[in-house]
């Protein structure tokens, strides 16, 4: 069985990785509010993931049969309940965006999580404290054992909540991550009662699963949404005149521009203008001055990439 345990952890911290990589590599590139998002909820649970398998490794390596901490600072338990507290405000915030209700009302909506969530880290440190007497090495153990099932029942209410909204989400990208959601969370009541009543001494929690599932989920609607929006040709015929007069541009810079945004090369620009290589360089770095872009990515993601029309 640990086998089996270490293997799913092992899969999981290698594709949360990947996908927080990607993600990260794409903000900074793309600077897309979308990959913004995702990224708010990757990092803090490749993060934990990777603490969570690389304390797995550690007590292997010892040889333990149960969890120990006697190397870890209170200052490092903290660190680890400060990031399954990030991992689950995030997750919810994602959300909760996603809610078919007003914005106030989406606001109203993350303060109760936030007050749930506190509420139950309240409590389970209550529990931590009376079950770890003053052990404090037993504190930390049985922290980070019960602080992610238990706090994670938050997820579980949101997703409740979310079954009720559902239907009147109109938007078909809204629903699909809806879908995501429910399908990773609805099983959350399941997965804290077996870490907390049957895993208790297993370095494995299945609620990992929940949120290592809906991570890759949104990674992979994040990869589509990259293919249809920054892979291929933009037309902003449509937009020239109002790019002009918003950016200052010239008339030379336009034509740039919507060559840039067919996807042509400097040379392929250089060409079809007639102009030399250097002059295409002089015209895209002005470009990028004039937008406050930096490269290519980020241009398109200005034009319509993201899908909002560059007049807008």
């Amino acid at each position: 069985m640990g086998i089996i345990f270490d293997a799913i952890q092992f899969v999981e911290t290698a594709l949360l990785f990947s996908a927080f990589l990607f993600c990260a590599i794409m903000f900074a590139r793309t600077k897309d509010k979308l990959a913004g998002r995702t990224l708010m909820v990757l990092t803090p649970v490749a993060v934990l993931l990777f603490i969570s398998y690389m304390y797995s490794i550690s007590n292997s390596d010892l040889n333990t049969k149960e969890p120990n901490l006697s190397w870890l600072s209170p200052l490092f338990a903290l660190l680890v309940i400060a990031l399954i507290m990030m991992s689950i405000l995030a997750t919810c915030y994602y959300i909760i965006k996603l809610f078919p209700i007003s914005a106030q009302k989406k606001k109203l909506a993350l303060i109760i999580v936030a007050v749930l969530v506190s509420a139950m880290l309240i409590i389970t440190g209550i529990l931590v404290m009376y079950i770890s007497k003053s052990d404090l090495t037993s504190a930390m153990t049985n922290a980070l054992w019960a602080f992610y099932p238990l706090c994670s029942l938050a997820m579980f209410v949101e997703a409740v909540a979310l079954c009720f909204m559902y239907r009147n989400i109109t938007d078909p990208h809204e629903q699909r991550l809806a879908r995501y959601f429910l399908i990773a969370f609805l099983p959350q009541i399941v997965y804290s009662f077996i870490d907390f009543f049957l895993l208790k001494r297993v370095l494995f929690q299945i609620t990992h699963i929940s949120y290592a599932l809906f991570s890759v989920f949104v990674f992979v609607d994040l990869c589509s949404y990259f293919f249809r929006h920054y892979s291929r040709d933009l037309d902003i015929t449509s937009a020239k005149t109002s790019l002009k007069d918003k950016f200052s541009l010239s008339e030379r810079e336009i034509e740039v521009i919507e060559l840039l945004a067919q996807g042509l090369t400097n040379q392929n620009i250089c060409d079809q203008l007639h102009i030399s290589i250097n002059t295409v360089k002089s015209h895209i770095k002005s470009i990028y001055k004039k937008l406050d872009v930096t490269n290519r990515l980020q241009l398109i993601n200005l034009l319509g990439g993201n899908g909002n029309h560059a007049s807008t």
